[in-house]
């Protein structure tokens, strides 16, 4: 039983509590109802340039587990941006002719040596390299 001051009747308690809950959904975070980008992962774009090698890197902001590495040449960032948001490392190259360049830099990152691990040291262990 509810202690309620004399002249005070049931209609105003209850205009007060939904007044209250009402003030309550009101500031709850935005964020909490919004759910548009929460199944969409974060990415990033990261370029580096070695020798006369060009590559540009579409990822998940996040590394965890071993992610499949790709290799595009034909450099659409849209394309590779979307397989980023799916779990993919991208890597578009400018020159077909120096792929293989390419991936051997990136199996010495995988290592945990070559020229790329002071740019993508957080990526060694991070992705797969198909071995031929």
């Amino acid at each position: 039983m509810a202690i309620v001051p004399s002249g005070i009747g049931p209609r105003t308690v209850g205009t007060l509590l939904v007044a209250v809950a009402c003030a309550m959904l009101l500031t709850v975070p935005s964020t909490a109802a919004t759910t548009s980008q929460v199944d969409r992962p974060a990415i990033m774009r990261m370029e580096y340039t070695v020798g006369d090698l060009t590559g540009v890197v579409h990822a998940p902001r996040t590394l965890v587990g071993e992610l499949p590495l790709v290799f595009d040449y034909f450099g659409y960032d849209a394309q590779a941006q979307e397989l980023a948001r799916q779990g993919f490392i991208v890597v578009l190259v400018r020159d077909p002719a120096v792929l293989t360049r390419h991936l051997e830099m990136w199996r010495d990152l995988h290592a945990g040596s070559g020229p790329l691990v002071e740019r993508f040291a957080g990526f060694a262990r991070h992705f797969a390299v198909a071995e031929p």
